[in-house]
C-alpha cells in the first residue's frame, strides 16, 4: 500500500538526521524508504519479530548503513531517544517504551484497531508533559505481536462505530488510569493509557 505509507509518512514530516524506530519492519520495504527520507546523518530501527523476515530485511537493507534491522519484540526493544515511531500493525494500546522515549516534538502514529483489525492511525506528538493526539483516518491491518487486550478491543469498536474515524473526538493522550475527576473527558482507556475526549464547540 504505497499511497497509503506515503500519505502516513507525510503526516508525520519525517526530516533529515531523525532518529525513527520502525516496529514490523518486514523484509525491509518501508525501512528503504524512511532510511532515504533520514537521509545518511539519521538513522532507522527497523523491528521485526517473524525471524525469518528480519533475516531478509538485512539482506535487502545492507545498501543503507544507517538502518539497524533488530529481530525482537517491537514494543519492548529500547533504541534510546526517538523523534518517530511508526508502527505497522494494529494494536489497542501504545508502548510505554515508544512513549518515554519520544523527544520534545517527536511523533507517534499506529494503527488502534478493535477486534474485527479496523480502527484509526492515532497520531501523537510529545509537547514537554503530555501528548497532543489525534486520528488521521481508517485503517485495517493485521494485528501487532503483544499488542492486542481483547477487553479494549471490544470497547474500542464500541467506541468507533458508526463514527467518521477522520475526525474523532480526541485531543490528548495520557499515561496511566484516568482519574475519578476525569471521568468526563475520558473518550477511551485501555490498558496503561486513556484517550481524553476533545470538548464540544
Amino acid at each position: 500500500m504505497p499511497s497509503f505509507w506515503a500519505r502516513n509518512f507525510d503526516h508525520l514530516n519525517i526530516a533529515a538526521g531523525e532518529q525513527v524506530l520502525q516496529v514490523g519492519a518486514g523484509t525491509g520495504y518501508y525501512s528503504a524508504v524512511l532510511a532515504e527520507i533520514v537521509g545518511p546523518a539519521g538513522r532507522v530501527t527497523a523491528i521485526e519479530t517473524d525471524t525469518e523476515l528480519a533475516s531478509r530485511a538485512r539482506v535487502n537493507l545492507e545498501s543503507w548503513p544507517q538502518v539497524d534491522v533488530v529481530s525482537g519484540d517491537g514494543r519492548a526493544v529500547d533504541v534510546g531517544e526517538l523523534d518517530i515511531a511508526i508502527v505497522f500493525a494494529g494494536a489497542t494500546h501504545p508502548s510505554r517504551v515508544w512513549l518515554d522515549r519520544l523527544v520534545e516534538g517527536g511523533r507517534l502514529l499506529m494503527p488502534m484497531t478493535d477486534d474485527t483489525w479496523k480502527g484509526f492511525l492515532l497520531h501523537v506528538v510529545r509537547r514537554r508533559d503530555h501528548f497532543e493526539a489525534s486520528s488521521i483516518g481508517a485503517v485495517s491491518i493485521y494485528p501487532c505481536t503483544g499488542g492486542r487486550d481483547e477487553d479494549a478491543a471490544r470497547r474500542l469498536h464500541n467506541a468507533i462505530d458508526r463514527l467518521p474515524l477522520r475526525n474523532l473526538p480526541i485531543r490528548a493522550l495520557h499515561v496511566g488510569e484516568p482519574r475519578f475527576n476525569d471521568s468526563e473527558n475520558v473518550w477511551f482507556s485501555g490498558p496503561g493509557f486513556w484517550l481524553e475526549r476533545d470538548p464540544p464547540c
